[in-house]
Order: structure tokens, then C-alpha cells, then sequence
């Protein structure tokens, strides 16, 4: 007689209870873990932490510009700089790439300084409508210096700081870039001057015309589609256990726990998810 033992994976399935679905914001709250799953990953609900996001690589994800800029050099403002976005620019850094692509002047969209010596906010404004389509929401953001012989002195514009910052349908953001990271390509259209570039600024210096001069700086491309992936927490895999798991939720809102749970053995192997709603209040 031969008898035959197959030990198969454990049921994935849980149960998870905690003493009450309403806490408070920076309280933390205790789940009680009740399974014989070998794996949990738990996901809290909140932006970048969603179960139902988890394998995303594209969203309807909007990108937002703001910068300060001062300028100076005059005995008023010339309105010679502009910042201007293309979703067609091909990459290459040249004034006949620069003029082959199709650019919308988006100055309008920010407050530049109306005095010279005083460093102005420019606001915060939405570039999503400029981005490519598709999966491909390729953008370019490029500041332009333009100075047209006979005309005098020229202010000197500076970009103190910059913040490109992705915000997905959900509502999450995150920066993309500032104005040491933006990968800025000087581009030099007419005459000699360029900008200065990072360190920690963009600077046009201007000064008394001897020539026609329009210079570019060019950031590098950004796909504002582009989506990273929502994450969990492992509390658990094959070696380890778990009974109970305590989470602090900072901001007051509804949310969707998700504990995913797996048994994964050579000969079978189960999933399953557990969801709990809870209520965070102030």
C-alpha cells in the first residue's frame, strides 16, 4: 500500500477587526490580523497608497508651474522675457530645432514683476491642457530673452526658484522638478549673450543694444502621464507573523484599507483581499 500526502498552501483569506471604523486624524488606529495567509501587503486608501492603483502606469495626471522672478537694470520694466511650453519640441538643443517646433507663450498665465528690485511670485498655473495626448504627455517649459537693437538697455531678468509639480486625478502630488533639476539647455537663437544656469537660478543679464539678441533656456522633456504605481506595506511573509498592525492617518477623510493576502506554494497557491471603511475625523 502506498499512501500519497499532498500539503497544498494555506487559505489566503482574513479577517480583520479593529475596536472602531471612526478615528482621529494622528491617532493611531490597531487592526487585529485573524488568517493563515504566508503574505500581506497592507494598503492604507490614501493618494499613492490605493489597492485599486497598484498596477497603474499612465493617469490623466494634471502638471502645475510656479516660479519667482525679479528684474532690474532699467528704469522700468520691458516686458522681454517670456516663458512659453511646446508638447512637439524634438530633445535637440539647437535654434533650428527650437524654431521647427510649435511653441504657446504662457507668460499670460503668471504675475511678473510690474517694478523693478522685488521679487514677485508668478502664482500657480495648470500646464495639463499644453501636454501631448495619449499616453505620450510630453511637455517642454522654456523661458525666452529677447532684445532688439536701438531700443536702449534691456532689463536683467532672474528666475529665483521654480516648481514643476505633477497632481494626479487623485489628487497627489509630487514635484517633478525645480530649477536646479529641470535639465535647462541654453539655446541661443541671435547674438552672443546667454542665460547663466544653475546653481541655484536663471539669469538674463541685460544691457545696451549692439545687436539683436534672443536667447532660450530650454528644460529638459517631462510626461506629465507617466504614473507611479500606488504601494503597500509588507507586514508579512512566509518567515514572519503577524496578529495586529497599528496605522496613524494624518488627514481627516474617508478611506478604503485594503490587507492583500497570498499563499503561494509549488503546487497551488491563493490570493484574496480584505477591506475595511474607515472614518478619520479632526
Amino acid at each position: 500500500a502506498v499512501t500519497a500526502c499532498t500539503n497544498e498552501a494555506p487559505d489566503a483569506g482574513l479577517s480583520i477587526s479593529l475596536g472602531s471604523e471612526v478615528c482621529k486624524a494622528g491617532e493611531p488606529v490597531t487592526f487585529r490580523i485573524d488568517g493563515e495567509a504566508d503574505n500581506i501587503i497592507f494598503y492604507s486608501g490614501e493618494p499613492g497608497h490605493e489597492y485599486s492603483l497598484r498596477n497603474r502606469q499612465f493617469a490623466d495626471n494634471d502638471m502645475t508651474m510656479d516660479f519667482v522672478s525679479y528684474t532690474d537694470q532699467s528704469a522700468g520694466v520691458v516686458n522681454n522675457m517670456q516663458v512659453l511650453v511646446s508638447a512637439d519640441f524634438s530633445g535637440v538643443y539647437t535654434p533650428e530645432e527650437v524654431s521647427s517646433a510649435t511653441w504657446t507663450d504662457v507668460t499670460g498665465l503668471f504675475t511678473l514683476p510690474d517694478k523693478t528690485g522685488q521679487n514677485t511670485p508668478s502664482g500657480t498655473a495648470s500646464l495639463k491642457s499644453y501636454a501631448g495626448s495619449g499616453d505620450d504627455g510630453l511637455i517642454y517649459v522654456a523661458f525666452r530673452y529677447k532684445d532688439i537693437d536701438g531700443e536702449g538697455v534691456r532689463n536683467r531678468w532672474v528666475v529665483r526658484s521654480m516648481s514643476l509639480v505633477k497632481v494626479s486625478p487623485e489628487g497627489g502630488r509630487s514635484e517633478i522638478a525645480d530649477i536646479k533639476t529641470a535639465g535647462w539647455q541654453n539655446v541661443v537663437v541671435s547674438g552672443t549673450a546667454k542665460w547663466t544656469l544653475p546653481g541655484s537660478q536663471l539669469l538674463a543679464s541685460g544691457n545696451a543694444s549692439t545687436g539683436d539678441k534672443e536667447f532660450w533656456a530650454v528644460s529638459a522633456g517631462f510626461n506629465i502621464h507617466t504614473s507611479e504605481p500606488s504601494s503597500g506595506v509588507i507586514l508579512k511573509n512566509i518567515a514572519t507573523d503577524v496578529e495586529e498592525f497599528s496605522y496613524t492617518y494624518e488627514v481627516p477623510g474617508v478611506y478604503e484599507a485594503v490587507f492583500a493576502s497570498s499563499s503561494v506554494w509549488y503546487n497551488s497557491e491563493n490570493s484574496s483581499t480584505a477591506t475595511v471603511k474607515l472614518t478619520v475625523i479632526e
